[in-house]
């Protein structure tokens, strides 16, 4: 099990990343296209349809203006990033100042506060309170927007700016004053609560980021511990195992036949809890990050096959007959050797483990137009319906599998799939009880990759990369 903290919240921040900040900077962007579609279909509509008396022309612009300035955005979002939050903050509180001045003119130009779409101006002071941590720029944005607001309105009643009427007459000081209350209510109490439930939910976040560190230092801790008592378990295991040989060597026709049969029982026990032992090391390993990838390229069926043919001695031991299918034409690929001898090690392995004598188990390699991989298949015990979404749970074992081999750690088929979805691959699994399993891991081929047949895959040219 692996916690990525790459995208972690910084102190200053607890609710924001790099990450989420671009989403946002996106995000409004997306909104400011709306705002200009809305703005250009308005005017015709409203000069055409209703023949309001408003600066169309003027407002036209404004939208000229909001598409030139958005394309700014979009750039300097895209093609110069920022080092860090602060940055990002700064940008978002220039495009909402420059979006509630925008919006001062658009309502000033289409009746002022006689436009029921004054109340605009709130989406730009609801979306400051969602984004920015702590009270000072969401109250800020607001008192910004209320000045805005009051200012146009206080010039369009003194007739110091040019009216702009939807009705046929200006609006009453009554209705003024009226129309300002309702707009300051609405603002500050909007941004009192969003300001109020955003705060829980930094909060919130803060401590489960706070958990989420001291979770994966648990499981860090956890894994040395794990690490180090399996190192400690090997040595005597193989001491033992020594001894066992040895005895067994030395002093096997001086035994009586059953106590033979323990000393064989005893020795085959003894490799099973050394392999579990490697098993616990390689897993340990893994998660702490101690083994560094080795990327290399290879043909996948030779590099299948030479890690394939490591299991042969444990199948003949078995009488399980172990069957290799070549593909028809070489298999370039790129991948972590290291990682995948772990991934191809524990499916063979588990197949011919819970395959009873006489069994088969085939490994072969498939590449389709979309995709390419290997299969792993026997005619072995198979897994229960109930227990098929459990098996790749960390040290998860059904109880058919516990009958058939006692000693296991359950920690295998979570590796595997750890790393097979690390490269972008998927790991599936069709299996019938008492009929066998097929394991599956997939990677999918880039467009450029794909081949309509194998006749058009040139020799030694198909390079694939998960």
């Amino acid at each position: 099990m692996k916690f990525d903290l790459s995208t972690s919240v910084s102190a200053g921040l607890p609710f924001h990343t790099v990450a989420s900040l671009k989403e946002r900077l996106a995000w409004l962007t997306n909104l400011r296209w709306i705002a200009i579609i809305s703005l250009i279909f308005c005017v015709p509509v409203a000069d055409i349809m209703f023949q309001y008396k408003i600066g169309f022309v003027e407002i036209t612009n404004i939208a000229v203006i909001l598409i030139i300035i958005n394309i700014l955005y979009f750039f300097i979002a895209r093609y110069f990033p920022f080092k860090n939050e602060y940055q990002e903050l700064a940008f978002l509180e220039l495009q909402i100042l420059t979006d509630l001045l925008i919006i001062s003119f658009v309502i000033h130009y289409s009746g002022g506060i006689g436009n029921p779409f004054y109340f605009l101006y709130i989406v730009q002071v609801i979306l400051s309170g969602i984004i920015f941590p702590g009270k000072f720029l969401p109250y800020f944005n607001a008192i910004f927007a209320a000045i805005l607001l009051t200012i146009w309105t206080i010039l369009e009643h003194l007739v110091m700016v040019e009216r702009y009427l939807l009705r046929n007459e200006p609006a009453s000081l009554a209705i003024i004053v009226t129309s300002l209350l309702a707009f300051y209510i609405t603002n500050f109490a909007g941004i009192y609560i969003i300001n109020n439930f955003m705060s829980g939910y930094r909060s919130l976040k803060k401590i489960i980021d706070q958990k989420n560190v001291q979770l994966e230092k648990a499981i860090k801790d956890r894994s040395r511990t794990f690490r180090f008592a399996a190192h400690e378990l090997k040595s005597p295991m193989i001491a033992i195992q020594s001894t066992l040989d040895v005895v067994k060597s030395l002093f096997s026709d001086d035994l009586r036949p059953e106590v033979k049969d323990m000393v064989f029982k005893a020795e085959r026990r003894t490799s099973q809890v050394i392999d579990m032992i490697k098993e616990m090391i390689a897993v340990t390993q893994y998660n702490l990050g101690m083994e560094k990838p080795v990327i290399q390229k290879v043909d996948l069926d030779e590099w299948l096959w030479s890690n394939v043919s490591h299991h042969k001695e444990y199948a003949n031991k078995k009488n399980i007959e172990l069957i290799y299918n070549h593909p028809p034409f070489p298999v370039m690929i790129i991948i972590d050797t290291n990682g995948f001898e772990k991934v191809v090690s524990n499916l063979v392995s588990n197949a011919l483990r819970y395959t009873l004598p006489g069994g088969k188990v085939i490994i072969e390699i498939f590449v389709s137009d979309f995709s390419y991989g290997f299969l792993v298949k026997d005619n072995g015990i198979g897994i229960p319906k109930e227990d098929m979404e459990k098996i790749f749970e960390e040290f998860y074992r059904s109880k058919n599998a516990r009958e058939a081999e006692q000693i296991g750690t359950g920690l295998g088929l979570n590796l595997v799939k750890e790393i097979v979805e690390h490269y972008g691959g998927e790991i599936s699994v069709t299996s019938e009880l008492g009929k066998g399993s097929e394991f599956k891991v997939e990677f999918h081929i880039d467009e450029k990759h794909s081949y309509n047949s194998e006749s058009e895959i040139p020799e030694n040219s198909f390079s694939l990369q998960p």
